[in-house]
């Protein structure tokens, strides 16, 4: 950014990410609030997911070899858990938690040195940072019908149950070996099945084709299956009556298990499951022309400073779009952006300009690397130098 922006000096911005004392926290709900004035509407998903940022060596803060979805594999990454308030293709992350890994909880030290607060070395599930995100929205007035969210959170049949609990409706993915059975497992012995066995039941006129939204190239368009099931709690015998949805796109099937109301119809059921790719389009969005992923941190407040300025960012994008949305119904948060950087003054305006910021990359480099040199214990006097 230093590089980049005019008026701006490295130093001063590495203070504010790092180590100022501002409250992010005022800023989240701020975010949130904002982002409720422009999205929140009964109709309007807070979806929940987490998205993977891949780092090397050990120090940053949470820093572990876990599953990254972003690339699909277990790679050394931080991880962090999100929710975004969406409603149509408009949708603003409104809440974020850095996930700890156990090893980083039992490491006391380390947990101090990368400046994590007592409070925060606990560990906490994905699905329980989901839960309490949950609430903090709701606490804060945001308005949403329903809660989305992938297998991940699904899995935890619990959360679902403290949702329904609490009086939530969810709308949320499951694995394909989801149990359930067709009548209360309770008050007689039943077959459990699973959802894959379900599906690969169906009968072709079981399948209804749904029209989702009007997408890029075409219309979006879904196969679904539905039916009424029972799910047991998963600590005791009790078992409530759900919907199960099938998503069949080509040969890849999705399932979704939701508490809404008994007569709600497929098509609303459909709508909700849809949803979630919208959390998706805010990564992505906020990856692109945020920064998301782009941060160079390696201390707890400045993770959480850098993810709070994130969604401050996505959400004037998402603002911008919609204010502009009436005579340019197909503006991107990309768009927006490049008129941005179109705009704006920028630092470099020829060589000179060029030549400058290139010696004071280097004289940064040179500094870290002989702080580097000057904390490492002097080699063995009969080491070899090969270079």
């Amino acid at each position: 950014m230093s590089e980049t922006v005019a008026e701006t000096e490295y130093h001063s911005l590495h203070h504010m990410l790092s180590d100022a004392a501002w409250d992010f926290e005022k800023v989240r709900r701020e975010t949130a609030r904002q982002a409720d004035d422009l999205i929140g509407r009964p109709e309007a998903g807070l979806l929940l997911d987490e998205s993977g940022f891949e780092k090397k060596g050990d120090h940053s803060a949470g820093v572990d070899r876990q599953y990254n979805g972003r690339l699909g594999k277990v790679e050394n990454s931080q991880v962090g858990v999100y929710a975004a308030l969406a409603h149509g293709s408009m949708a603003a992350i409104i809440d974020f938690e850095w996930f700890l890994p156990k090893d980083w909880v039992a490491d006391t030290k380390r947990c101090r040195e990368a400046g994590i607060p007592e409070s925060a070395q606990v560990f906490r599930s994905k699905p329980q940072m989901a839960a309490e995100m949950v609430k903090r929205a709701r606490a804060a007035g945001v308005r949403f019908g329903f809660v989305g969210a992938d297998g991940l959170y699904g899995h935890a049949t619990w959360l679902l149950f403290d949702g329904d609990d609490a009086g939530e409706v969810f709308a949320t993915e499951v694995h394909s070996d989801q149990q359930f059975y067709f009548a209360d497992p309770g008050k007689a012995w039943v077959p459990a099945w699973e959802a894959r066995e379900w599906a690969a039941r169906l009968k072709r006129k079981e399948w209804h084709p749904v029209i989702l939204r009007d997408g890029e190239k075409g219309e979006v368009r879904a196969m679904f299956a539905h039916t009424r099931v029972w799910i047991r709690h998963p600590n005791s015998a009790q078992a409530r009556p759900w919907h199960l949805l099938a998503r069949r796109d080509g040969t890849k099937v999705k399932f979704l298990l939701s508490n809404a109301a008994p007569d709600t119809p497929l098509a609303e059921l459909a709508r909700m499951q849809a949803q979630r790719h919208f959390i998706e389009r805010a990564f992505e969005d906020a990856k692109g022309c945020c920064g998301m992923a782009d941060y160079q941190v390696r201390k707890w407040r400045a993770w959480y400073n850098h993810m709070a300025l994130v969604c401050v960012a996505l959400l004037f994008l998402v603002k911008e779009r919609r204010q502009h949305s009436p005579y340019a119904e197909l503006l991107s948060c990309a768009d927006v952006f490049d008129m941005l950087v179109a705009q704006l003054p920028m630092k470099i305006h020829g060589r000179e300009d060029l030549e400058r910021i290139i010696a004071e990359r280097h004289a940064r480099r040179q500094s870290a690397r002989d702080s580097a040199y000057q904390r490492q214990p002097p080699a063995p006097k009969n080491a070899i130098r090969v270079c």
